[in-house]
């Protein structure tokens, strides 16, 4: 059967759409995708760690002589003055041993006042006293003045005996803990106190002997406190040289350089250890980076929009953000995700 005109137009018509349409569906095309523009600015290599408060000065309280409290007038977070007393142990036999030595001080002064008198006598009897006389009256005197210091001594040392039974305050702080009770018997091993000065508090962090190489005692760090807005600034004070090897780190201690409010002793704090800063560096997110075996690459998009792929160098470390040495020029630009394209292929940028 023959088609007429008016047949044959329609139909060509939905052949050249039906073409159209399977060109458009099946021609390649180029994908978009989003890129960064590689910039030369100043970066920072941050180190983010957990860190704990510690008080400058803590120290336990412990007896220099066991006995039962009679005395314990503060408790959990009060805050005592240097010197001051801080708790009494039983001082009875101490007590007593300084009564009995007083007594034994006041019957040598008699004693030594007399043998004074008996030399003051001798003397005065001049010719009608013989020399030896004399000289025994004269050696009588010198061992009770020697006695009289040896029982003055024994005073002063069961003063300080008792003093030992006085548990005085090392420096002005707060009371951490009270782990006693008065009217408890103590030992030489007993802890009566937790002392520690809270008005300016360190940081400690640990990190990890991979990093911890990189840091040393002077360098900057940024704190910030639970609950707290802002940041306070701090310095490294202090690197254990030793590493930990159950943990396989090592301890670091900042001071806080702005000085900061009382804190509790023990609060989890975020510290951000600056470890370098670089006037110029580029630097890019690490999620821009294929990572595989010992090399680190980066897909680039050109002028023309075809990518390309390419090996950089590149500071590995424990940050979303890293700094390349080397592969990469200012004013280039790479695919922020390298899965979005492959190497060869033609894009169009997003941004």
């Amino acid at each position: 059967m023959k088609l007429n005109r008016k047949q044959i137009l329609p139909a060509l018509l939905a052949l050249l759409v039906l073409a159209a349409a399977g060109y458009w569906l099946l021609a390649p095309r180029e994908s978009r995708v989003e890129t960064i523009s590689v910039e030369m600015a100043p970066a920072s290599r941050i180190l983010a760690v957990n860190g704990r408060i510690r008080p400058r000065l803590q120290v336990d309280i412990r007896p220099a002589l066991g006995g039962e409290l009679v005395a314990l007038p503060f408790d959990v977070g009060d805050r005592v003055g240097a010197g001051q007393v801080l708790a009494r142990i039983d001082d009875a036999p101490e007590t007593a041993a300084i009564a009995e030595a007083e007594a034994s001080v006041q019957a040598q002064q008699a004693t030594l006042a007399q043998a004074r008198r008996d030399l003051a006598r001798f003397e005065a009897l001049g010719q009608f006293a013989t020399r030896r006389e004399v000289e025994q009256r004269r050696l009588s005197v010198e061992e009770g003045a020697r006695e009289l210091s040896r029982r003055r001594a024994a005073v002063v040392q069961a003063r300080e005996q008792r003093d030992r039974r006085v548990l005085r305050a090392p420096f002005a702080g707060v009371i951490l803990e009270r782990p006693v009770d008065p009217g408890q018997t103590v030992g030489l091993d007993s802890v009566i106190y937790r002392l520690a000065d809270l008005t300016a508090p360190e940081v400690t962090v640990e990190v990890d002997e991979a990093y911890a190489a990189e840091i040393r005692p002077g360098m900057e760090a940024r704190v910030s406190f639970p609950g707290q807005a802002g940041e306070l600034r701090a310095a490294v004070a202090h690197v254990e040289p030793r590493v930990d090897p159950a943990t396989g780190a090592r301890d670091v201690r900042l001071t806080l350089v702005d000085g900061a409010a009382e804190v509790p002793s023990g609060l989890t704090v975020t510290v951000n250890l600056v470890i370098e800063r670089r006037d110029r560096a580029i630097s890019v997110p690490r999620s821009a980076l294929i990572l595989g075996g010992d090399a680190a690459k980066v897909r680039l998009v050109g002028k023309d929009g075809v990518v390309s792929e390419r090996a950089v160098s590149f500071i590995d470390w424990p940050a979303e953000t890293v700094i390349v040495t080397r592969g990469l020029a200012a004013g280039e630009r790479l695919l922020a995700d390298p899965e979005a394209a492959q190497p060869g292929e033609k894009v169009r940028t997003g941004r």
